[in-house]
């Protein structure tokens, strides 16, 4: 049975959506602030175009929804909701719960990594001096979550409504955008426009399938 809980987005994570991913790093940090920002419980969504939304059943996805563009990621810890409304989100392979303490934690790691001067002993160190400030967390159980998130698939998809790059067939107003890394990037372009339930139902694995007309 599916489950999904939305939440209107905070300014900063507007920004940070509305921006273009040009790294894992920084979709990984805009997933970690996102966690933090569920934890306020007026940001319940009212705005039905600009919006985060995570969907549990057989795929379990963060989608970000905005006027001009959706996008999706894997969402890599497990959610239990209540009254439509995310209850818990917890990792399996540690058994810790992903709350505050532990997210800022992890976004004042990856904040390190992404200026793209760090080095393995550099990050080893931050873990080892985040640690001692989660008393109840130990050393080994940050690792593996940094480990998991750092090399988990993403699975990023992204619709574009693009009419200021458009340029015929090459580029059309209405495109797919998969796989996030620039040079593994690839667009399929869409003769129509897709609504969030539409790029969901892509994804969707319990729904049929589309089909590319070639």
């Amino acid at each position: 049975m599916e489950k999904e809980a939305s939440y209107s987005m905070s300014k900063g994570i507007f920004e940070m959506a509305s921006r273009p991913l040009r790294s894992r790093q920084e979709a990984i940090l805009l997933l970690l602030y996102t966690i933090r920002m569920f934890e306020v419980d007026e940001l319940i969504a009212e705005n039905k175009t600009i919006k985060v939304v995570i969907s549990i059943n057989k795929m379990n996805r963060i989608f970000y929804v905005l006027e001009d563009k959706i996008f999706s990621m894997q969402f890599p810890f497990f959610v239990e909701m209540e009254h439509d409304k995310i209850a818990r989100i917890y990792d399996t392979r540690t058994g810790l719960d992903i709350d505050s303490r532990l997210v800022s934690t992890l976004i004042g790691i990856f904040e390190k990594t992404n200026t793209g001067n760090s080095s393995f002993d550099s990050l080893f160190d931050e873990i080892m001096y985040c640690g001692d400030n989660l008393p109840n967390v130990g050393i080994e159980q940050i690792w593996e979550v940094v480990k998991f998130i750092s090399t988990y698939d993403l699975g990023y998809l992204r619709y574009d409504y693009d009419e200021k790059h458009k340029k015929g067939l090459l580029h059309p107003v209405n495109h797919l955008d998969i796989c996030l890394d620039t040079a593994a990037a690839y667009k399929i372009g869409l003769k129509k426009s897709l609504n969030y339930e539409m790029f969901k139902d892509i994804l969707d694995t319990t729904t049929n399938c589309f089909f590319l007309n070639v």
